[in-house]
């Protein structure tokens, strides 16, 4: 009696068909796999819109003047008069980017030069101007920081998005909030 065994040709086409449905695979699931980036970049211009309108819109921050005054809207760099703002660094080139931080929950020690790291979210956020602000994210994702993009900010709390990815736009859909402007 005879036993029969595999030859190797039938070995190596096995070996072949099985390549090919792995590389099949492999594309297909990399096709599914959301990209952090875009989920970084997501996450914090979700916050950041949210906490900007929350900002611009509290009276005990920014109070409502006259729209043609440098001190209306973001350009009012006074400490708050009253609620949990008024005592504390929370005024003059300081003011928005310490209160900015403080909503999205790092501590004002935490904050450089309008630059600070949230570990709630792995992001580092870096804030730039005065009345009218920029916030650019960055993400450290295996020891590579990269800019993701981020929020130009006008004095009276319009907002616009930038990416150096291209995640602004129609694409934005994932968690996107309408809050009127853009």
């Amino acid at each position: 009696m005879k036993r029969k065994a595999f030859t190797l040709m039938e070995i190596l086409l096995t070996i072949c068909i099985i390549g090919i449905i792995g590389t099949i695979l492999a594309k297909v699931i990399g096709g599914v796999m959301p990209d952090i980036y875009k989920a970084q970049f997501l996450k914090a211009y979700n916050a950041s819109k949210m906490i900007v309108h929350d900002m611009i819109n509290d009276s005990s921050l920014y109070p409502d003047e006259d729209t043609s005054s440098p001190l209306y809207g973001f350009g009012n760099k006074e400490a708050p008069p009253r609620g949990i703002y008024a005592n504390g660094p929370y005024s003059g080139e300081n003011k928005f980017p310490l209160i900015f931080a403080d909503k999205l929950g790092v501590s004002a020690n935490n904050v450089s030069g309008g630059t600070f790291y949230s570990t709630r979210d792995n992001l580092e956020y870096e804030i730039t101007g005065s009345g009218a602000y920029t916030i650019t994210f960055y993400a450290t994702i295996k020891d590579e920081r990269t800019a993701l993009g981020g929020l130009n900010v006008t004095q009276d709390g319009k907002v616009s998005c930038f990416s150096a990815r291209d995640y602004c736009g129609d694409k934005m859909t994932d968690l996107k909030r309408d809050f009127g402007d853009d």
